[in-house]
């Protein structure tokens, strides 16, 4: 099933009929009673492209680094899949390159994300991002699909080349986390629907041109990888997200400017629509 938050709060469910209201409080309310206690309500409604983020304070956000093979080390022969230089780390190094961004970096669909004053480039990371839906601690990468509610996109919008030079990699958490800096939406789609995560499309078009398209077939670690690693590091809650990285590397990657259009693609999810201006 699809889930969204309008503008209003309101949590919709795409019915049989449209998208229809449903009867709890908060996308947290529904992630908790999926999939008993759900009833649906008023006349079906065509989704808006104007939304709020179907989760507008999750307790964390987790994102990935450097999670897909690149180049000739790539599923794909000819590198098309995933562009740029390989990584040189392990899986395991990988996943202790897991960051925080914060929450208050969320924005919905039909937002804008804001350049920072100062900032030399700012550029958007396609994700598909991964929404917990118990609480969970310690789980073996066999456990972690039943602690997965479903999959949505993120954006890991970074101000790369940004800040004091000598503070390197440090920066990872600033250049990242800034307000706006984590678009998400359109909505959540359970994970029933998207029965192999680590195979499926992901395309991102800034004003009209295509300028990301890969599958998630070349990711290193998987969701339930992440979900493993990260439930041993932390206790998960429902509604945290985890953001499992993107295809290209920063050399293949484009800034973007005030007044530049964009849409966000995933596979069985949907596209959400953003603005980029300055600050």
């Amino acid at each position: 099933m699809k889930f969204a938050t309008l503008s209003t709060g309101q949590v919709v469910a795409l019915t049989k009929e449209g998208y229809r209201s449903v009867n709890r409080a908060s996308m947290i309310d529904v992630i908790e009673k999926y999939p008993s206690e759900l009833t649906f309500s008023g006349d079906p409604i065509a989704l808006p492209e104007t939304l709020a983020p179907p989760i507008a304070k999750p307790s964390k956000i987790w994102a990935a680094a450097g999670n897909f093979y690149r180049g000739v080390n790539t599923k794909d022969p000819d590198g098309k899949s995933s562009r740029g230089e390989a990584t040189t780390l392990t899986k395991e190094e990988l996943l202790h390159s897991l960051f925080l961004k914060p929450p208050s970096a969320i924005i919905g669909p039909g937002d804008s994300i804001v350049i920072p004053p100062g900032a030399g480039g700012v550029f958007p990371e396609v994700e598909l991002c991964i929404v917990i839906g118990k609480r969970c601690r310690g789980l073996t990468v066999e456990q972690a699909k039943s602690a997965i509610f479903g999959y949505s996109i993120l954006l890991d919008v970074t101000a790369r080349n940004y800040g004091p030079e000598k503070s390197g990699k440090s920066m990872r958490c600033i250049r990242k986390g800034y307000d706006t800096f984590a678009p998400f939406g359109p909505g959540i789609t359970t994970r029933d629907e998207i029965p192999h995560p680590n195979r499926v499309k992901l395309n991102l078009w800034v004003n009209g041109e295509l300028r990301q398209s890969a599958s998630t077939e070349t990711m290193i670690n998987g969701a339930f990888e992440l979900v493993s690693f990260l439930s041993k590091v932390c206790t998960l809650e429902p509604g945290d997200l985890i953001s499992t990285g993107t295809p290209d590397s920063p050399a293949h990657q484009r800034k973007l400017v005030a007044g530049d259009t964009m849409i966000a693609e995933i596979e069985g999810i949907g596209k959400m629509k953003l603005g980029i201006r300055a600050a």
